[in-house]
């Protein structure tokens, strides 16, 4: 296992070069000075929008750095906040027109990139590396879950 271990260990970085390939400039000036992260951030939005707390929750951080991750979104126009009429206290956080394009500009690029990756593999190569990309999206005991469940491979 410790052969295994360090082949893995060796093999991880030329692996994360070969599957690196830059953003688009169409899309990277779409994103200005957001992270890839923050990218996500900003897909959590639903159009209509959602509080504050439930967007914290959503990206899995404390409050005071969803206020500050939202002031950034909202200063490059990716964002907007929106105060509940009826109490003032509640905050929405919903994202601009120029805000979903970005994340769908960004999701669209991962998209080719991933299937670009796999023209390299065959139809049985593929089908395993969804089995184990499954089996090890699976959380550990005490882990919490970051993300749905990885979907069913079709054949």
């Amino acid at each position: 296992m410790t052969d295994i271990v360090e082949r893995v260990l060796e093999l991880l970085p030329i692996l994360q070069r070969t599957l690196r390939v830059p953003l688009p400039d169409d899309v990277s000036s779409q994103m200005g000075a957001l992270t890839p992260h923050q990218v996500e951030a900003l897909g959590q939005l639903p159009p209509q929008g959602i509080t504050m707390s439930e967007f914290a929750d959503s990206v899995g951080i404390s409050g005071a750095a969803a206020t500050a991750l939202a002031n950034r979104m909202i200063r490059q126009g990716l964002a907007r906040r929106r105060y509940d009429p009826s109490d003032r206290r509640t905050v929405f956080l919903a994202p601009t027109d120029r805000g979903m394009a970005t994340v769908a500009a960004v999701r669209e690029w991962r998209r080719q990139s991933v299937a670009k990756m796999f023209e390299r593999l065959d139809a049985t190569q593929v089908q395993s590396f969804l089995e184990v990309l499954s089996v090890l999206a699976v959380p550990h005991p005490g882990q919490e879950p970051e993300a749905p469940e990885a979907p069913t491979p079709t054949p």
